[in-house]
């Protein structure tokens, strides 16, 4: 989340999609790519570029070559007043960073200078083996060129699929801006061998990866994880495999080249008892395996990712998950995020697409927008007169499913009493007590007793006015249990309020439900992602309208 937890792990990096960085005013009037494809685990490239920097200030421009490819030769020049020089490049600079649009790769950087007011061109040459790393093409290349091209020479006997064409090319072939389609900004293709589908090359392509790694040692696993085995498939056990994964499994996301596309041997991760996405994937794909379930591997992508994805290039891609299908039913499953139920989805591919490997009918499926145990918070206030007749109030505050989870990941750290009440200290900013509090596997109880300060509550005409702003800021409720101020998932809020009366006319109308009886009045709201927020209807209105005072009723 990024992120709110630990997320992203695989490395899908597109030739076509080095890192470029460069002043704002460097204008490219050429780009040009020509592949030479020798076989499908060796190929070449040729890249051109002409522009000019038309400032008076000099400008650094920077060029990476992934560590997938070798740079075989780099050359340039600058014309500046008629005279021209060969480029300086400053090289040698290794860099690995996290580049968000497509997780990790270790990437070398090179950067040259150049002047103000001038011409430039350069040029380099690499050599690249996995075909598998030629996967997209941006419809305005690079550095938006006025005339840039991709130009492709295929063996004979490979071919190119394309994402969302029927047609395929062979031969010799060239793309440029005019082959995209409307709304097309990113042109996605595999390169794989003629007469065979871009879904079973990818699928071949990975599992033949896989395919020397030793099975799972089941004599590793903890004895409770084994005992309860022995008991037969159920989804306790798949549940405690999951749990295992998300327990012990410390989340790593460094990987570089074909290792961040290829899992560890489960055995290893297990000793290890670290791994990025895929090594935990791998880790628990065996493990449900080993005890006889139907389990998939599955190349998915974050919500970064914006294309469906629904072809086998790993440009579309950044991540594996493990699909369990138990009674009929696909089960998602993320070991990288802790904050995560078994049966929900996790945050980061929360209504994303997963592609199910091996899994021979509907291999790409649709995660689910929602989660399947619905969040829920409950705040339920029991007003009353003190023993100075001053209004107080206790509270039940009911955190569930993935609220919950904020304090089983506190109850994670030592001090968990303490951080319990950071939490409610800044939801209820003024004097009160935890009187108690109780947590299991899907709900937090927190119950609480407070006697409102003067400024909440006023007598007129021997009516007591209790001021509903006693009640936590929506945007409070919404940074603890979103970690921000908006929903990223729907999510149900219910306040209950005992001898409390609300004024006639309530406009029932903005997502709220709102009942009230002789002794207790209630509000029901339904929270989504385009309803809240600090721009979002939902949340302006309740302060509008709902916290507003309400009147005592003994």
């Amino acid at each position: 989340m990024l992120r709110n937890t630990a997320v992203l792990i695989l490395s899908f990096v597109s030739l076509f999609h080095s890192e470029f960085l460069f002043g704002e005013e460097l204008k490219f009037s050429l780009e040009k790519t020509i592949v030479q494809v020798n076989s499908i685990n060796s190929y070449q490239t040729a890249n051109y570029f002409e522009g000019s920097n038309e400032t008076n200030n000099d400008q650094r421009f920077y060029f990476s070559i992934i560590e997938t490819e070798t740079l075989l030769s780099k050359q340039g020049s600058f014309t500046i007043n008629g005279k021209t020089k060969k480029i300086n490049f400053e090289s040698n600079l290794s860099v690995s960073t996290i580049n968000w649009g497509s997780v990790f790769n270790g990437i070398r950087t090179y950067s040259f200078t150049i002047p103000a007011n001038c011409l430039f061109k350069f040029e380099y040459h690499t050599s690249a083996s996995e075909t598998i790393f030629l996967t997209d093409i941006f419809k305005d290349g690079i550095n938006d060129a006025q005339d840039f091209f991709y130009d492709i020479t295929l063996p004979v006997n490979l071919e190119a699929s394309f994402r969302h064409r029927t047609e395929k090319k062979s031969g010799h072939f060239v793309i440029s801006s005019q082959d995209f389609q409307p709304n097309e900004e990113c042109l996605y293709f595999l390169i794989h061998p003629k007469g065979m589908e871009p879904n079973q090359y990818f699928n071949d392509w990975f599992i033949g990866k896989t395919k020397d790694q030793e099975t799972l040692n089941v004599a590793l696993l903890p004895e409770d994880l084994r005992n309860l085995a022995k008991k037969g498939k159920s989804l306790e056990l798949a549940q405690a495999c999951y749990k295992y994964v998300q327990d012990n499994i410390l989340y790593l996301d460094i990987e570089n080249g074909l290792n961040a596309l290829i899992p560890r041997q489960a055995n290893k991760t297990l000793i290890n008892k670290y791994g990025d996405c895929k090594d935990m994937s791998m880790l628990l794909h065996q493990m449900l395996q080993s005890f006889g379930f139907e389990s998939y591997l599955s190349i998915s992508k974050t919500s970064i990712k914006k294309d469906t994805y629904d072809f086998p290039s790993i440009a579309m891609a950044n991540h594996m998950i493990v699909s369990l299908i138990w009674e009929n039913k696909i089960y998602y499953l993320d070991g990288t995020e802790k904050q995560c139920l078994f049966g929900d989805p996790s945050m980061q591919i929360l209504g994303t697409e997963a592609f199910l490997l091996q899994k021979k009918q509907d291999p790409y499926q649709k995660v689910p927008e929602s989660l399947l145990f619905q969040p829920k918070l409950s705040f339920d206030y029991q007003f009353y007169m003190n023993e100075k007749s001053q209004p107080a109030y206790r509270l039940k505050m009911v955190f569930q499913e993935k609220f919950a989870l904020i304090f089983r990941h506190l109850h994670n750290f030592n001090g968990m009493d303490d951080k319990t009440q950071k939490v409610v200290d800044y939801l209820i900013p003024y004097d009160h007590k935890i009187d108690s509090s109780f947590m299991n596997e899907h709900q937090k109880t927190i119950y609480v007793s407070c006697n409102l300060p003067t400024s909440y509550y006023n007598l007129v005409n021997n009516q007591q006015y209790i001021d509903l702003k006693c009640l936590p800021e929506m945007g409070k409720l919404m940074e603890v249990v979103y970690n921000n101020d908006s929903a990223r998932f729907a999510a149900d809020f219910n306040f209950s309020f005992d001898h409390l009366k609300f004024k006639s006319g309530f406009d029932t109308s903005k997502n709220i439900d709102f009942k009230t009886n002789s002794t207790q009045s209630t509000f029901d709201m339904h929270l989504t992602k385009e309803n809240t927020g600090s721009k979002g209807n939902l949340v302006n209105y309740w302060k509008t309208y709902i916290l507003k005072p309400a009147i005592y009723q003994p």
